[in-house]
This record gives structure tokens, C-alpha cells and sequence, in this order.
């Protein structure tokens, strides 16, 4: 097992969730139309933040995977009293561990893992609980949504049969008519027969009929525009919490990995270990100076040398001397690193995809071309003043 223990892969099949697009509807209407662009606009500065936030993350990866480089080729007068720094503290280690009477309530990996990592506690799980927390939550919103939304389809699926419905009563009652009339004709001049009321109520029913067929399916047709108007703002709503879905589900997987655990509850209970095991050993260690005067010493010989972080390697001298310990950080580093960067271009798809509908927008509604890419270069601007 190297320094750094070797990735544990979360699968997560709901990361595989469409953007749904909603040029499908009709957005015709000014006031919906802006709220649209406003809303997109707001979700690509959000996916722009979180994209800014990944690439630091990757920029420090990426600095630490120079310092690999910058120990690797250290000419032999420079690296001799690193390595050897880095052996001292490996030997004191060592030594200090035939002292100790009481058996460690957790290995050294572990502690060496959460020594590093002791900056970022409690504030690391107190944020990897909030994730899965809000995992939850999100979880939930978009099945109510999805249920909400499936039942205004089967409302407007309704609406469109009473639609249908109406025009075919239209139908029957402009056949209705002549025939009545027609009959009404033969009778009076086959017969001899007084037909006039026949004919006025002939006449009445059937501007009855027309009447409620017309009222009723512009009821029916004004209902459906106001649906597919509340269709849209849940789609709208839905794609927002789907991309906030994914983006938590990345931030998700990128800590267990970071922190090389399943959930908040371990990261908590190893760091309460820590916290003991940590607290055991510095009642040793306040008799014996001996490894903090080594790593200090490593540290004065990484500062004078060009190395990012030279605190890291302080708790990995393994690294410095043993080549698979090297090559196990590297691989480490790498994989890190390549989920960060599938994470920024998924961000980046879904923000041009986005950008691609909005100007998808401006072709379909050419009148209101000239105010949509007003919004959109505000936008572009704001950003790139950002940048």
C-alpha cells in the first residue's frame, strides 16, 4: 500500500442525467422569455464558479506533480542530504515505534493519512456531510418535480383529446345541420308540412352547438397554453437542480477520493482516532525532539531547493528514497488530477450547451434577437472582467 493508498472508484449511475432543452415550447411571451435567459444566465455563472474552484484544485495537483519531477532530477550533491534528511526521519519513526507500550488505536497510513490532512478537519467532513445531505435533499426535489411534471403531461395529454373533441362536435354539428334542414325541406314539400319551427329550432341547436364548442375550446386551449407556460418553468427548475445534482455528485466522488473514504461518518470517526492517537504519541514525543528537528531539517532543504510544497514531502520522506513509493504518488496525483479535469470539461459542455440554446433561442425569435445577445454579452463581459 503506498502513501497515499490506492483510489477507490465510486460508480454512480445518476451522474448520467440529460439537460433537458425547452425550445420545445413555445416562449413567445416577453416576461417568460426573460426570465428564461436570466436563468440560464445564472446557471452558467454558477457552473463558471465551480469550474474556477476545480482548475485551482488542479493547478495545485499540478504543482505538486513538478515537485515529483523537481526531487527526480536533483543532481547527486543536492540530493544526498535530502535523502538522507528524508532516511533520518524515517529511522527516528521506526525507533519511536519499538517504544511504544500501548498497542496505536490506528496504523501509521492511517495517521499519516489524516496528519495531512488535519488542516482541513473538521471543516473536510463538516463539508463532505453537507454534500451527502444535500445529495439527499436534491435527490428528493427532483422526484417530486418529475411527478409534478408527469402529471401536467397527462393533464395537457387530456387537454389536447377535449381539443380534438371539440372539433369533431364542430363537425357533426355542421353535418347535422344542412341534413336537418334537407329533411325539414322534403317534409314540407313532399307533405305539405309547416316546418318553420322545425327549421328555428334546427337553427337554434345548432348555433348552440357552435356556441360551446367554440367558448369551451378556447377554455380548453387558453388552460393548455397555461400549462405548457408551467411545464416549462419545472423543466426550467429541474434542469437547474439536475446540473446542481451532478455538479454535488462530482464534488461528492472527488472528496471520497481526496480523503480516501465512503462517507462523512468515516472521515469523522478516523479523525476522533486521530485525535487520540495523535494526543498518545505527543505525550512520548515532548521527551524526544528527535523527528521534528528531522523533518524541520528536510524542510530547510526543500525550502533552499525549487519545490511548491515542501510540508507535504516532510510526511512522505518514503517518496523521496524509494522509487514505487514515487511512482504510487504520481499515480495518485494523476488519477486526481483526470477526475478534476473530466469534471471542468462535463462543466464546460453543460455551460455551452446552455450558451447553444440561448442562441438557438435568438434564431427562433429573431424579434427579440437584439435584447437576448445584449443579455448574453453583459454576461460575457462580466466573466471575462472576472478572468
Amino acid at each position: 500500500m503506498g502513501l497515499f493508498g490506492l483510489f477507490r472508484k465510486k460508480e454512480n449511475k445518476d451522474e448520467d442525467i440529460p439537460y433537458q432543452k425547452l425550445l420545445e415550447f413555445q416562449l413567445k411571451d416577453d416576461e417568460e422569455r426573460k426570465k428564461y435567459v436570466s436563468a440560464s444566465l445564472l446557471q452558467m455563472k454558477e457552473i463558471s464558479s465551480d469550474v474556477d474552484s476545480l482548475r485551482l484544485e488542479y493547478n495545485t495537483i499540478t504543482s505538486f506533480l513538478n515537485d515529483c519531477d523537481e526531487i527526480e532530477k536533483l543532481p547527486a550533491e543536492l540530493k544526498y542530504p535530502v535523502e538522507k534528511a528524508a532516511k533520518d526521519i524515517i529511522t527516528i519513526k521506526e525507533n519511536k515505534e519499538k517504544y511504544y507500550l500501548e498497542k496505536p488505536l490506528i496504523d501509521d497510513d492511517l495517521f499519516d493519512k489524516m496528519d495531512k490532512i488535519a488542516d482541513d478537519m473538521p471543516e473536510a467532513a463538516d463539508k463532505m456531510y453537507e454534500a451527502e445531505d444535500f445529495q439527499k435533499k436534491i435527490k428528493s426535489d427532483l422526484k417530486k418535480l418529475e411527478g409534478e411534471k408527469q402529471a401536467y403531461y397527462y393533464r395537457r395529454n387530456e387537454l389536447n383529446g377535449l381539443i380534438n373533441n371539440m372539433s369533431a362536435f364542430l363537425v357533426i354539428a355542421t353535418v347535422f345541420g344542412p341534413i336537418c334542414v334537407l329533411i325539414l325541406v322534403v317534409l314540407a314539400l313532399t307533405l305539405d308540412m309547416d316546418v318553420k319551427i322545425g327549421l328555428v329550432i334546427t337553427a337554434a341547436l345548432v348555433i348552440a352547438a357552435y356556441s360551446y364548442a367554440i367558448i369551451k375550446g378556447m377554455d380548453l386551449k387558453n388552460e393548455s397554453r397555461k400549462l405548457d407556460k408551467t411545464i416549462v418553468r419545472l423543466i426550467q427548475l429541474q434542469n437547474s437542480v439536475k446540473i446542481r445534482f451532478v455538479n454535488n455528485t462530482n464534488l461528492l466522488d472527488y472528496l471520497y477520493m481526496k480523503y480516501e473514504v465512503t462517507s462523512s461518518n468515516e472521515l469523522k470517526e478516523d479523525y476522533e482516532l486521530y485525535l487520540d492517537e495523535r494526543d498518545r504519541r505527543e505525550q512520548y514525543e515532548q521527551a524526544s525532539k528527535d523527528l521534528p528537528f528531522a523533518k524541520k531539517q528536510l524542510l530547510m532543504l526543500l525550502s533552499d531547493l525549487p519545490i511548491n510544497d515542501p510540508l507535504s514531502w516532510a510526511h512522505m520522506p518514503e517518496a523521496i528514497i524509494d522509487k514505487n513509493e514515487m511512482v504510487e504518488v504520481r499515480h495518485e496525483m494523476i488519477g486526481r488530477r483526470q477526475k478534476l479535469r473530466d469534471q471542468i470539461e462535463e462543466n464546460t459542455k453543460n455551460a455551452q450547451a446552455i450558451k447553444d440554446e440561448i442562441k438557438e433561442m435568438i434564431k427562433r425569435y429573431p424579434k427579440y434577437s437584439v435584447e437576448i445577445m445584449s443579455m448574453l454579452d453583459d454576461f460575457e463581459k462580466e466573466e471575462d472582467g472576472l478572468r
